[in-house]
């Protein structure tokens, strides 16, 4: 009889990050714990290159954290940072049951950011919908960064409606430890940058972590990434002004 191999099942994108947010250990206070990365992997010698760019994008607001980890490797290097969904499982650490519910691009005029112009949701796919659209091209990063103007990588999540000050509460504790991101939290039943979300419920729209690598894409840096790679505990991250 001929060998068979064993049918993997599919794991979708949702079931992946609600696993990975329950582990997450992060406290913004104290600055310890473990937080949810993605991955970079760059050439050795476009290391500096990339960071230039990674650190042009977090002081553009389009990043969720200025902290990073280098790790050296044979050729190739790898670069962790922080990834909203972070954001997401300090609110669950909190008793806020945030839900993930997609991943898309934003527009931004002059600046603010107006509506998603695409969104894949979570629990309709097994692929990172950020990785599907950055793979798509769709974005313009840095052309936001030079003018104002240009779509960039988001998500939102949706919380019950009575969690609003908590949630607002929890987001002024991570912005005090660096953790920022936040493109817009909505109100009751209302919508979030031109995307419903159920009822008695509030939207929180965040910037993707993935706009760091998207914006070395744009700048003709050879990247290969991976999002919602892994836990990495925050005493192993340095802030990327150390790294320059």
């Amino acid at each position: 009889m001929e060998d068979v191999t064993p049918v993997q099942p599919l794991v979708f994108t949702l079931a992946r990050i609600e696993n990975l947010m329950h582990q997450v250990s992060f406290d913004p206070a104290g600055m310890k714990g473990k937080i949810i990365t993605n991955t970079t992997t760059v050439r050795k010698e476009a290391l500096d290159e990339t960071l230039a760019v990674f650190y042009d994008t977090i002081n553009s607001g389009l990043a969720v954290s200025p902290m990073i980890k280098v790790i050296e490797g044979k050729g190739r290097i790898k670069i962790k940072t922080a990834c909203s969904l972070t954001l997401c499982a300090v609110m669950l650490k909190h008793g806020i049951p945030v839900h993930p519910k997609g991943g898309g691009l934003v527009e931004v005029v002059e600046r603010e950011p107006t509506r998603f112009t695409d969104m894949l949701m979570y629990w309709a796919t097994t692929v990172d919908p950020i990785d599907v659209l950055t793979a798509q091209g769709l974005m313009n990063i840095t052309g936001m960064m030079r003018t104002g103007n240009g779509r960039i990588l988001g998500n939102l999540h949706e919380a019950p409606m009575l969690a609003r000050d908590k949630i607002e509460d929890v987001l002024e504790a991570l912005a005090q430890a660096g953790f920022a991101g936040v493109l817009e939290l909505g109100q009751p039943n209302m919508n979030v940058l031109g995307v419903s979300v159920e009822r008695d419920h509030v939207g929180l729209a965040l910037v993707g972590g993935t706009n760091l690598m998207a914006a070395a894409k744009e700048c003709q840096i050879d990247v290969m990434h991976e999002s919602i790679s892994d836990l990495t505990d925050i005493s192993e991250l340095k802030h990327i002004e150390e790294l320059l």
